[in-house]
C-alpha cells in the first residue's frame, strides 16, 4: 500500500495546517484583549477545536 501523498494532498495538508494555525495565533493574540466572559468562553472552546484539529492532521499523517 502506497501510504505517500501525492504532490496536490501535501500542498492541500501544509494549507490546511497554516490556516488552523493563523487561527490558533489570532485566538490567542485577541483572547486577552476580550472582557465578555461569554464571548470568551466560545473563543476558548473554538482554541480547543484548532488544537483537536492539528492533532488529528498529526496523527493521520504519522
Amino acid at each position: 500500500m502506497n501510504t505517500q501523498l501525492a504532490p496536490h494532498e501535501a500542498i492541500e495538508i501544509r494549507a490546511l495546517i497554516s490556516q488552523e494555525m493563523l487561527g490558533i495565533k489570532k485566538i490567542n493574540a485577541s483572547m486577552s484583549l476580550v472582557q465578555d466572559n461569554e464571548l470568551k468562553s466560545f473563543m476558548q472552546d473554538s482554541l480547543n477545536a484548532k488544537k483537536a484539529s492539528l492533532q488529528n492532521i498529526q496523527s493521520a499523517l504519522s
